[in-house]
């Protein structure tokens, strides 16, 4: 009895692993097709010049490059930092653009296909992230994953406290699209990390 147990565990485990690998297969190519989509999507929904009404806002916002924010990731834990940032930038972006947007000016049909592709990215990491990420909370690496989705969360809090302090304006959410824009360009570079099997 408790042989036939293991040997069903065995084979449900095999299973499992081997749809999981299927789903990870070209991982890297998934995320950047997904990416592409997103940062088409938020280039269509922004005008390639700032609105003269936008130009004092622009040059106030002082908000800091991105990519200054992000620690270094020429370590052996680059890929699972690399994971953990894109993971956690797209999780940002979707709470940013589910607030208060009225003034935010998007066909519904794009707003909605744009969370639908965040979701299948973040879903895309959560699916092929390695389980012990988490586990091993006081490890180095874990400790690297942790500062990284703070510097992250820390960033996009900055753009937040624009957006309120802006009240929302239609000027705030070009700047803060442009950011999101460059967010999709910084993606795709960390993309480059994750093998693509």
């Amino acid at each position: 009895m408790i042989m036939n147990s293991c040997f069903l565990y065995l084979c449900v485990g095999i299973i499992f692993g081997e749809i999981l690998c299927e789903n990870c297969n070209q991982l890297q190519r998934k995320l950047l097709k997904a990416n592409q989509v997103n940062f088409n999507l938020v280039s269509s929904n922004i005008r390639s010049t700032i609105p003269l009404q936008c130009i004092r806002d622009f040059v106030d916002s002082s908000l800091e490059d991105i990519e200054k924010i992000l620690i270094d990731m020429n370590d052996e834990s680059q890929v699972d930092i690399a994971k953990t940032a894109v993971k956690e930038i797209l999780e940002q972006i979707d709470f940013i653009v589910r607030q208060n947007h009225t003034e935010l000016v998007w066909h519904k049909g794009s707003l909605i296909d744009f969370h639908i592709g965040l979701h299948q990215q973040i879903k895309m990491l959560e699916t092929c992230g390695n389980a012990e990420m988490e586990q091993v909370i006081t490890s180095p690496r874990n400790l690297k994953l942790k500062l990284t989705r703070l510097r992250v969360k820390r960033y996009f809090q900055k753009l937040n406290d624009f957006l309120k302090n802006k009240k929302y304006s239609l000027c705030a959410w070009k700047i803060v699209q442009i950011q999101m824009k460059e967010c999709f360009e910084l993606i795709n570079h960390y993309i480059q990390r994750v093998p693509s099997n």
